[in-house]
Order: C-alpha cells, then structure tokens, then sequence
C-alpha cells in the first residue's frame, strides 16, 4: 500500500528522529510498497482510508516515533474487515469515521489502517470524507473537556435546536481561549447546545467575532480586553497555553474550573501552584488532559451532526503524495477556518 512514512536522515547526527531530535517536514517521505497492516487482536477493525486530518506539531509528538512511524489520527473510510469481538457492530464496506489513538498504531496517513473498535464509529450521513476527517480528534477534545472535565451535563440532542439553543436557565458562565481554533470552535458549538453562558476570546474580534458570534458564543473578546477581568467565570477551557494560560487564573473564580488542553502545558498545574498568581485560588479545580476514544462520544457527535446542530470546516484537502505541504501548511499560523485534510485516492482492486 501507500503511505507516508518518517525517514531518517543518514547523514545527520544523531540521524534517529524522535520527539527530542523532531523530523522537518522533508522527512515525510511516501512510500508505495507499505505492507498493509493486519488485525493482531480480537477488539480491531481493519479500515481503508479515504480521508485523514494533519495535525500541527505532530511530528513533535513521542508516539510518532512509535511503530511504522506513519503520523495520522483522525480518519474517514471504509470497513474492510473485523475482528471477532465486533462482528455484531461492522460490516465490511461500511462508512465509518475516527480516530487512532493506539499506542503504536496512530498510522492513517496511509492507504489502510487498523484501529481499535473503540476508535472507530458509523460516519455522519451528511459529511463527505473530508468533512468526516476533520471532527473526531477536535470534537471529542471539546466534548470530554466540557461535558467530562468541567461536569457539564450534555445537551440532550433528540431535543436540542439548531446552534445557538439557550434553552432554559444557564447552567453557568464559560470562557474559552483559542476560540477560532479546531477545538474551540467545537467548544463553542457544544457549550452553547449545552446551555451555557458562552463567552469567546480571540486575538482579532475584526475577524473573529461575526464567525464565533454565529457558533452560538454569547460574547467575545480579544485578549487585552480581558485584561483586569478578575473571578469573572464558572469555567474557563483554555486551548492556547502560555502567557494566555497563567492569566485565565485570574478570570476563573476561586472555586471554579480551569482546563486546558494544550499539549505544551501538561504540567501547568504543578509549575503555576508555585507562582503568585495562583494566589488565593486554592480551590480551582485545574487540570490537563488528553483525548481518550469513545464510541458513544463519537456516535453523539454523528448524531448532532446529522441533525445539522454542528457545523464542521475543512480549511484545505491535498492528495496524500503532497502530505508534506499539508503538513508545513498546517504547522503555519494563519487566519483559517478549519484542519487541513489529505485524501487518498479510492481504488477499486481487491485487497491483497
């Protein structure tokens, strides 16, 4: 099969790429004669790949460097085979979307794919591959840091309106940071379903707050505006990190939730408890953390958008022969909406 791998560098030293020695974008090599992988355990699902997102800072990332060193998480495809243990729920040739999160096994930049089946879920009906591609990492991230972090109960969707539903008394007030971004879009959307007081920051309201405004945000406001905001939020879901980070100390009230999901913060909590601005706020409840799978987030999520109560932004596709591009585009900070997507190409020969 086809696939993107990560070469080394023979001539460099040290020539072994890994998180602490990251592989440049010229490292991403495609590869056509990739042994198609197999199913090994009886909980897997063998998917071939039509569609899959390119994550930024990806290649800085330890479980990269694992297994075939083929990147890729998210995917849309079809179901080529399963595994015993779920036979009752896929069929070969079903439409299926995900995202791979297995130790060794983050590898969908590539014709074929296994997956654990607690990665793997129907497709929405009314996304094509591309736009399926785009949701599983970013929308479950929003869900888990919403509705199992911060304790918000989720919206019930057989009764939920179109974006914007304020049903009933708000549950609290919510800020979150990054707001254009993948994720923040999606917690936007999901918060607003939820009924929360919504409020979206960004750095250029100019370009920023009629799209956050249409998600279903109540407010938004660029970062200086926040300034001198002081125990103004229930909740505060940060996805930036940074200087943007230490600051949401000061806007969550002292007993309230403070979450971020930005990789380069994993030990924001122990590092800030030890500076003065986490004076006095003892009691927020702050913690990071990283996407896990579910079956049942992904079949809530098919189910809000197939009822059209999210929307979903696919900034570009590339073919995969130009998955490097992809990369360097996605790794470039730029005003768009949505993930960069590679496609591949969908035969129609038997697997071999």
């Amino acid at each position: 099969m086809k696939a993107v791998r990560i070469h080394d560098n023979e001539t460099a030293s040290p020539n072994r790429y890994s998180a602490d020695n990251p592989a440049p974008p010229s490292a991403l090599v495609l590869d056509s004669n990739v042994p198609i992988p197999q199913i090994t355990q009886t909980d897997e699902v063998l998917i071939r790949v039509h569609a899959a997102t390119v994550t930024r800072d990806e290649l800085t990332w330890p479980e990269t460097y694992s297994g075939d060193r083929i990147p890729g998480h998210d995917f849309a495809g079809t179901v080529v085979a399963v595994s015993s243990d779920v036979k009752d729920r896929f069929n070969p040739g079903d439409e299926v979307y995900g995202v791979s999160l297995s130790e060794g096994k983050g590898s969908t930049w590539a014709e074929y794919a296994v997956v654990a089946s607690d990665e793997v879920s129907l497709k929405p009906k009314l996304l094509d591959w591309a736009q399926a591609a785009t949701v599983p990492m970013s929308a479950l991230t929003a869900w888990q840091a919403l509705f199992d972090k911060a304790g918000i109960p989720p919206p019930d969707l057989n009764r939920s309106q179109k974006r914007g539903f304020q049903g009933g008394q708000s549950k609290g007030k919510l800020l979150i940071t990054g707001a254009s971004g993948a994720v923040g879009a999606y917690l936007v959307q999901l918060a607003a379903l939820a009924g929360l007081h919504t409020v979206a920051s960004t750095t250029s309201n100019d370009r920023n707050r009629a799209f956050l405004m249409s998600l279903g945000a109540n407010d938004a406001f660029e970062y200086k505006e926040l300034e001198g905001m002081r125990e103004e939020y229930d909740i505060v879901i940060d996805t930036v990190g940074g200087t943007v980070l230490e600051q949401c100390w000061s806007y969550v009230k002292d007993d309230g939730k403070l979450i971020t999901i930005d990789s380069s913060s994993y030990d924001f909590v122990e590092n800030h408890r030890q500076k003065p601005f986490t004076t006095g706020k003892e009691k927020v409840q702050a913690v990071f953390f990283i996407v896990k799978p579910s079956v049942e987030e992904l079949e809530q999520l098919a189910s809000a958008l197939d009822q059209e109560l999210l929307q979903v932004f696919v900034a570009q596709t590339l073919p995969l022969e130009e998955a490097r591009q992809a990369y360097e585009l996605a790794s470039a900070r730029s005003g768009r909406r949505g993930k960069i997507v590679v496609t591949i190409s969908r035969h129609n020969e038997p697997l071999c």
